[in-house]
């Protein structure tokens, strides 16, 4: 007769219920512990991205002045069709910086235009981000899958304050879908803007605005040549105007004079196309610089204000509170803005200041 011996197996080696809970209750803590950690140094990471980023650009801009005999490179000009063209203007299709950056292999970035979709742009079924990231991008601000880039050749949405999502929106410009000599249109999207002022401004051609000359208020160092648009569009000859241009030459404080910000607006200068500043009030603060974007740092208690990164013409990029610029006021004019910003806070926005 067989005998069947039952034995029980003991597992020494597994965990208690109680055990379990334990260990997970203690995974979990050490994540609450860490993940701020990781966000700071996600954070940093970007920062320094975002400021190799823009003195690639820098140094881009000030490569195209040297191969251009010190000529600082357009913001903007509006292409040459309509009723309402400048004669002066021998860029037909039109002119953006970042895409002329690109197409002319200053800085490698995607075009893009490229690619046939249905229901395209325009006139043309191009497609209008090709998913590809370039040193135009900064790492911290809405990518083209949250928000797809906006058309660069007009101010887009201003934000409320610096730390507004508006303000992280990529935009583009672009030589015009429907070109003449019927080559592929380009374009490439940026998160960076330049210090620039438009030239379609009050008074009523042909009538110049001092403003915009060297020595006026709102001398930028970079020019929007928007011939289409405001009273001085059209047929005024701006492109063939000498007080418009802009040289190197003219930087007196090259470590000073701003060259390149992070906005996401083409506008951002004077928050719209007004020759005054705008300014608007947020959590009991007035903002004089809300298009200004504070993508990095700690946000200030208020919620307005955190870190931007600002690249100079000497070639270095440094980081600012917002809160610096939004909140400074002239005691004199009772104004803030760009246009009123001292040397003492580090950086200034017109060549006038820049004296």
């Amino acid at each position: 007769m067989r005998r069947i011996v039952s034995c029980k197996r003991t597992c020494a080696g597994a965990f208690t219920l109680v055990e379990l809970l334990v260990v997970i209750g203690i995974i979990a803590i050490l994540i609450g512990l860490l993940l701020p950690a990781l966000n700071k140094a996600r954070k940093q990471a970007f920062a320094a991205q975002c400021s190799s980023n823009m003195r690639q650009i820098a140094m881009a801009i000030l490569t195209y002045s040297g191969d251009n005999r010190g000529v600082l490179i357009p913001e903007l000009i509006s292409d040459n069709y309509g009723a309402t063209k400048d004669p002066t203007n021998p860029y037909v299709d039109g002119w953006f910086w970042a895409g002329e950056l690109m197409n002319q292999h200053y800085l490698a970035a995607p075009n893009i235009l490229t690619g046939v979709v249905s229901g395209g742009i325009g006139k043309a079924p191009y497609q209008l981000y090709n998913g590809s990231s370039s040193v135009f991008q900064c790492p911290a601000a809405l990518t083209p899958s949250d928000k797809v880039p906006g058309a660069g050749t007009s101010a887009t949405a201003i934000g409320s304050c610096s730390t507004d999502q508006i303000n992280s929106v990529g935009v583009y410009g672009m030589a015009s879908d429907q070109r003449t000599d019927g080559a592929q249109p380009y374009a490439t999207a940026t998160w960076y803007q330049l210090v620039a002022i438009t030239t379609a401004k009050p008074p009523t051609p042909p009538v110049v605005n001092a403003d915009f000359y060297p020595g006026g208020a709102n001398t930028a160092p970079f020019v929007d040549f928007d011939v289409k648009k405001g009273a001085l569009g059209g047929p005024t000859g701006q492109l063939a105007n000498g007080g418009y241009r802009r040289v190197l030459s003219q930087i007196r404080h090259s470590a000073l004079m701003a060259m390149l910000v992070e906005s996401g607006s083409a506008e951002w200068l004077l928050n719209g196309a007004n020759v005054t500043p705008n300014s608007s009030t947020l959590n009991g603060e007035t903002i004089w610089m809300q298009a200004l974007a504070a993508r990095h740092g700690q946000v200030s208690n208020n919620g307005n204000n955190a870190s931007t990164n600002i690249a100079f013409f000497d070639g270095h990029v440094d980081s600012f509170s917002t809160q610096t610029f939004n909140d400074y006021v002239n005691p004199a004019t009772n104004m803030g803005g760009a246009t009123n910003i001292p040397q003492s806070l580090g950086a200034v926005f017109t060549l006038t200041q820049d004296q």
